[in-house]
């Protein structure tokens, strides 16, 4: 997500006590759906944005492999003539950014508590290696106050219509740790561990939390030296004056351990910026210091609006159904009311949606302009403090719906084939071929584990078996035919539920013609037409075809447009 809950780091506990299970009895674990964690959101009108994100499909990602990534905060590029840019930056996946349904985002959650982890382990050992490029909005310096916003505030994004990302570089996960608590647990990430050419800015958040990761990494890994720690060190050698402290790993030589010094022969010292160290941007500051945020930054509601005018109708019926269960989950009205104030600032259908859920009042026009409590500065003027809310020059960005996402590949898909005894293996065959040629992966599933028995002679190992797995954890689900197969998929109610389960989620159903009445047995099939053929269309995201390699095509084209979200238009899919 590019924006964040707070402007200011001295806000970080409060968001995190908020968010934490309720001291009085631990509950909830892991999630935000409570009151207390609300009650703080409704009264910090500058989490907003942030809201929108976290209750919106890029909350829920298909896979590690196919999220963005950003830096949220603001930097500095700086070149060699000492002249600086603002810069902000981006890992877009080649994947493209995709989702999971939110019911089946819950059931995940409880049938693998690792599916992502699963995910991207199996993609990098199976040589699907995750592809991101890193993209950057460069600014000039001049041109900071050009913008509807405060580019150095972190509730905010640059519309990349307004500056394109610019893609410089890529990265490829090739290979996976040998030992995760080595070379994962122990990493001691900072946004405070830069490079010559790169430099801060004045972004408040930031500038905390320059501050605050340093002690985290000092408390979580033991001591001043968690640096040395083999997955920190740095490939080259370093010579500086650091030395001793608790869990020392590098023996230092010499006597000296300071600058200047002559016992040393003047080594070590700090490299010059022509020696390619490091040297702080030379900005020009004329403004008194105080603890202060500036006037730019109260505008709360604009970007939020922008967000959720941005999303295609099935993102934002998402984000209706989200924000009525987490709203659902707290108990205290007054919790509930003061919400539905903040979302109708952004948008009054968002807030009527999730006001009916709610079976709470709309908010009126006069509860919209009341004014929303917050943490005023001492020496300031209320009234130039108060949320405000601008016409921002661009109503909507493409960039921010993943309807506009890459949609032209099935590269690291998984891919159900449901199979018994007497299946048809000339077409699993088939299909799995296809699907390995276009990178994604086929799994047998089957009602026990073990040998399949094929309508030849041959045999078949089934990969999953239906006690075992779900539909949950695949895009996609395909049906060969085989009489005896068919027989028995139709008359076990895993199986059906398998597939109704994944009509519900919107993934794409293929079916062999011989494979129909297993379809037709599920309570999406009572809909077909009575004299439904194999080579009848039905519907979007259902593929029935008597040509093997039409079909196999067709699936194909279906499945890398990820889903049909437009299933979901009753808003009553069954499963």
């Amino acid at each position: 997500m590019p924006v964040f809950f707070i402007q200011d780091a001295h806000k970080f506990p409060d968001m995190v006590h908020a968010l934490k299970p309720e001291p009085h009895n631990e509950i909830p674990q892991a999630a935000s759906a409570h009151d207390t964690f609300w009650d703080f959101i409704s009264l910090m009108p500058e989490s907003t944005h942030m809201i929108m994100w976290l209750m919106s499909d890029r909350a829920i990602p298909r896979s590690f492999r196919m999220m963005e990534g950003f830096g949220v905060h603001t930097f500095r590029f700086v070149n060699d003539q000492n002249e600086s840019h603002f810069v902000k930056f981006h890992w877009k996946p080649l994947l493209g950014v995709h989702s999971v349904a939110w019911d089946e985002a819950q059931k995940i959650s409880g049938n693998d508590p690792d599916f992502h982890r699963r995910d991207l382990w199996e993609s990098i050992e199976s040589g699907i290696y995750p592809e991101y490029e890193l993209g950057v909005q460069i600014i000039p310096e001049k041109d900071e106050h050009s913008f509807d916003f405060d580019l150095l505030d972190p509730t905010k994004l640059i519309p990349e219509e307004l500056v394109p990302v610019q893609r410089i570089g890529k990265l490829t996960l090739n290979r996976n740790p040998d030992n995760f608590f080595a070379e994962t647990e122990q990493v001691a990430f900072h946004i405070g561990h830069i490079v010559p050419g790169i430099d801060f800015t004045n972004d408040p958040l930031l500038q905390g939390r320059l501050f605050s990761y340093t002690d985290t990494q000092l408390i979580r890994l033991g001591g001043p030296n968690f640096h040395e720690i083999p997955i920190n060190r740095p490939i080259v050698p370093i010579h500086n004056n650091q030395r001793d402290g608790f869990m020392r790993q590098q023996i230092n030589k010499g006597r000296s351990s300071y600058n200047p010094n002559s016992l040393g022969g003047g080594c070590p010292y700090q490299a010059k910026m022509m020696e390619g160290g490091f040297t702080s941007y030379t900005e020009k500051i004329d403004a008194h210091k105080v603890r202060q945020r500036s006037a730019s930054f109260f505008d709360h509601f604009s970007q939020a609006r922008l967000f959720y005018n941005s999303q295609s109708d099935p993102e934002k019926a998402h984000m209706v159904d989200a924000f009525s269960f987490e709203l659902g989950k707290v108990e205290t009205i007054a919790v509930r009311e003061r919400m539905l104030r903040i979302l109708a600032k952004v948008d009054k259908g968002l807030a009527a949606k999730v006001a009916w859920n709610l079976g709470l009042h709309v908010p009126s026009d006069k509860d919209i302009a009341e004014p929303i409590n917050q943490s005023i500065p001492a020496d300031g003027n209320p009234a130039d403090f108060q949320p405000v809310v601008k016409e921002l020059s661009l109503s909507a960005s493409s960039a921010l719906s993943m309807a506009n996402t890459v949609k032209d590949s099935i590269k690291g898909r998984k891919i159900a084939i449901l199979v018994a005894d007497g299946v048809d293996s000339v077409a699993v065959e088939s299909m799995l071929t296809t699907l390995q040629k276009e990178g994604a992966v086929g799994e047998l599933i089957a009602p026990r584990f073990g040998l399949v028995q094929s309508a030849g002679k041959g045999e078949l190992l089934a990969d999953k078996s239906l006690l075992t797995t779900a539909s949950v954890f695949y895009d996609a689900v395909f049906v060969p035919g085989g009489a005896n197969s068919v027989a028995f998929l139709e008359a076990d109610a895993d199986a059906v539920h398998f597939l109704d389960e994944a009509y519900r989620h919107c993934k794409v159903i293929a079916a062999d013609p011989d494979a129909l009445q297993v379809l037709k047995a599920t309570r999406f099939g009572r809909k077909f037409p009575e004299a439904v053929t194999a080579d009848m269309p039905i519907e979007a995201g259902i593929i029935l075809n008597s040509d093997r390699t039409q079909l196999e095509k067709q699936f194909i084209t279906a499945v890398s447009q990820h889903r049909v979200w437009e299933r979901e238009d009753e808003r009553k899919v069954p499963a």
